[in-house]
Parts: structure tokens; C-alpha cells; sequence
């Protein structure tokens, strides 16, 4: 009873568009489902439907969306004892042109998308068939690497663990690739390739560097590698972010190598901005390991430059989508969404 009147409270914070019909998955043989394929219940769906994904030892595979839809697993937590995630190889987002469908507006939310060796993890990826996804969530999951292929417009990062990179596809100002991209509060290696329209970096937590990349507003993150950050970054306004290496990017590319505002000498353009720090210690509670899940080990202390800077608290639990505590929390498999659905907005 109690599971689904909080399932319920959640279906009343979607949006209008998002009140279709509900459907439950389990590749888990005995367990109360109405599909065991999250394929089949995307057959069977009708856009704006919600598709509930039960954890399981047994990863889901790969997906074909091809209709807006949202879809939630039961998130993830560093304690194996807790339950199982919903697992994910891959989703590609495309249209069905006999159907009149398109994956755009869909929502992916609390999903791990395990690595695998000796394969090309391409984990979310657009389908190059001349056709546009745009406004696409991405939410609350444990990501290696996203392709950009084709076109795509208005996506929102928001709250994830990306190990790997998001490659948006657009190392040029071409008519393909990622546009209008934007990244709050997540805890991200690298994003590289977006130099189509507009980028949105805010309040993230930035392991590696940015690359290839124009016409960004990069505010309020936290860089934490120790060597250069951006490589050929450019007409992009940078503000209240830190930097605990001293280098922003090589002196052949940049005439004040220890600053963000700084004019990037191999194509002749500044980066412009204010409030920016290289070369500082962040301040966090407890320096990053191997091990982030909960995102906890980059609260920032009380004594940290990053904390209330011009007004902002830089990184990720500051700004409009604080990191949860408990976004990954989680929980027992036989009542498997009441504390991530209710945690979800």
C-alpha cells in the first residue's frame, strides 16, 4: 500500500505530458512485472507512457528508443548488499518514421550502465538517420561514455556519475552534433566535441578536462586534475569555478596559462569571465578515491575557497540542483522504488 501511494506521488509531480500509462520490467522470473524485457514494454508503450524497471542481477541489455517515454530504474549504491541496480548496456535514441515516433522529450532516470573490456561503450548514443532528438533528461545514473551521432538539441545532464567522456560530435561548427547541451551538478571526466550552439557547464565536479569546445558558460565547477584542464576552449565565459592545478592549458595555446580568462592563442580568441581560482585546494571533506558513488567525498568544508564565492557555492551541492545524499540510494529489491521515486525532484 505504501509502495504505491509514494509511486503515485510521484506520478503526480510529472509534467501533464508525461501522465500515460504505467508498466513494470523484471528479467527476474516470480517477481510481480508486466513485461520481462524493457524492449517489449517500449514496443508496447504509447509515447508519454512511464516504463518502472526493477533491479537485477541480470543486466537489461541493450535498448532501441524510438517514442518519448520515461524510464526509471531503481538507481544504484556502492553497498552491494542493498540490491540490485537496473542494468543498462546501451540506449540509442532514434524515430520510427513508419510510426511517426521520435525519442525526443524522453526522460532516462536511476540506471547503471556498466563498463565492459574489450568493447566500445558507446552507452547513450543518437541515431545518425537525419533526424533531430532534442530535449532529452538524462538523470541519476552511473554512465561510462555518451556519443553524440547525428543531431541533438536542449539535452539536460543533471545529477549523474559519468566516469568516462560525452563526446558531443561536433568538433567543428557543423550542422551535426550537440547543441544546446547542458550539465548541472554532476560529477563528470570529460566533455569534449561542442562547438555546435550553445554548452551550459554548472555546478559539476570535472575529473578530467573539457576539449574541443566554444560558446560555453562554464560556472561554478570544480576542476580536480592536476595537469591542464581545457584544450582548445575558446569564446567561452568562465566564472566562480576552481581549479586545484595551476595550469588551465598549455602556454602554445594560451596567453596566461594560469588563468580561464584567457585568450587562446592558437585560434586567436578569449575566454572571458571573473572570480575564477587555479591552483587551489577545493577544499573537500574527504579527497577523492576510487570510490564516488554517493558523491559525498566532494562536500566541500566549511573552510573551503569554493564555498559561497561571489555569492555561489561552487560544485556539486551548490546551485539549483544540489547532489543528494541519497540519489543513489538503493533499496531492498521486494519494495523496490519508495525511497528513489520519492527522492527523484
Amino acid at each position: 500500500m505504501i509502495k504505491n501511494i509514494l509511486i503515485l506521488l510521484y506520478l503526480f509531480m510529472l509534467p501533464a505530458e508525461g501522465l500515460g500509462a504505467k508498466f513494470m520490467v523484471s528479467n527476474q522470473a516470480g517477481v510481480e512485472r508486466d513485461f520481462s524485457s524493457i524492449q517489449s514494454a517500449i514496443e508496447h508503450a504509447s509515447p508519454n507512457d512511464t516504463i518502472f524497471v526493477k533491479g537485477s542481477p541480470i543486466n537489461y541489455g541493450n535498448v532501441l528508443l524510438e517514442k518519448r517515454l520515461v524510464i526509471i530504474g531503481e538507481g544504484f549504491s556502492g553497498d552491494i548488499h542493498i540490491g540490485h541496480t537496473s542494468k543498462l548496456t546501451r540506449i540509442l535514441f532514434t524515430s520510427n518514421p513508419y510510426r511517426r515516433t521520435i525519442s525526443s522529450g524522453s526522460k532516462i532516470i536511476g540506471f547503471e550502465f556498466p563498463y565492459f573490456p574489450g568493447q566500445r561503450p558507446n552507452i547513450i548514443t543518437v541515431a545518425n538517420d537525419n533526424v533531430k532528438i532534442e530535449d532529452v533528461t538524462i538523470e541519476r545514473n552511473w554512465l561510462w561514455f555518451v556519443d553524440v551521432v547525428g543531431s541533438a538539441e536542449n539535452w539536460v545532464f543533471r545529477n549523474n556519475i559519468i566516469r568516462g567522456w560525452v563526446d558531443g560530435g561536433a568538433k567543428e561548427n557543423t550542422e551535426a552534433g550537440a547543441a544546446g547541451f547542458s550539465f548541472h551538478n554532476n560529477i563528470i571526466n570529460s566533455l569534449i566535441g561542442f562547438r555546435r550552439g550553445t554548452l551550459l557547464v554548472e555546478n559539476n565536479i570535472i575529473l578530467g578536462r573539457m576539449k574541443d569546445v566554444t560558446q560555453a558558460q562554464v560556472l561554478n565547477n570544480i576542476f580536480t586534475r592536476d595537469e591542464y584542464v581545457l584544450e582548445d576552449v575558446y569564446r567561452s565565459r568562465f566564472q566562480n569555478n576552481f581549479s586545484s592545478g595551476d595550469k588551465i592549458g598549455i602556454e602554445t595555446c594560451y596567453d596566461q596559462p594560469a588563468k580561464f580568462e584567457s585568450k587562446h592563442l592558437c585560434s586567436g580568441e578569449y575566454n572571458n569571465g571573473n572570480g575564477n581560482q587555479t591552483g587551489v585546494d577545493p577544499g573537500f571533506v574527504y579527497w577523492p578515491t576510487n570510490d564516488i558513488m554517493g558523491g559525498t567525498v566532494f562536500k566541500l568544508s566549511e573552510s573551503s575557497p569554493a564555498r559561497n564565492s561571489m555569492g555561489n557555492e561552487a560544485g556539486i551541492f551548490g546551485g539549483k540542483y544540489p547532489f543528494p545524499s541519497n540519489a543513489f540510494l538503493n533499496p531492498e529489491i521486494a519494495d523496490p522504488f519508495p525511497s528513489f521515486v520519492t527522492s527523484i525532484y
